[in-house]
C-alpha cells in the first residue's frame, strides 16, 4: 500500500521526499512579466510545503499573457526569452535549498 510519506522516483531517476504537491497557483506577483523579490518571498516560505512545488502558471509566449490582477502593478509571469531566466533560477535556488527538486516536463 502506497503512503503519503513514501518517496516516489520519476522515470528520469528524480526522487520526492512524499507523495504530496503543492498546485500552482497565481500569485500575481510579477511586475513586467518578471519575478520579483515577493515571488522569491513566496517561493522561499513555501519550500517545505510538499514533496514537490509546482510553480504558477506562467505565459510561454509574447501574446500569451500576462494575466492581470487587481493592481497594475501586479501580474501573471512570463518565460517567453532568456532575460526571464534569473527569475526562475532563484525560484528554483529557494525550493531546493530545503531538497525540492527543480523539475521540467517536457
Amino acid at each position: 500500500m502506497k503512503n503519503l510519506i513514501d518517496k516516489v522516483t520519476f522515470r528520469h531517476g528524480a526522487t520526492i521526499d512524499t507523495r504530496t504537491a503543492q498546485s500552482p497557483m497565481l500569485t500575481n506577483s510579477g511586475l513586467n512579466e518578471k519575478v520579483t523579490q515577493d515571488t522569491i518571498n513566496y517561493y522561499n516560505a513555501r519550500s517545505q510545503s510538499a514533496g514537490m512545488v509546482i510553480v504558477e502558471y506562467t505565459s510561454v509566449s509574447l501574446n500569451g499573457g500576462p494575466s492581470r490582477s487587481w493592481a497594475p502593478d501586479r501580474e501573471q509571469l512570463a518565460i517567453y526569452d532568456d532575460s526571464f531566466v534569473p527569475g526562475f533560477k532563484q525560484i528554483a535556488e529557494k525550493l531546493k535549498k530545503d531538497g525540492n527538486k527543480a523539475i521540467s516536463f517536457n
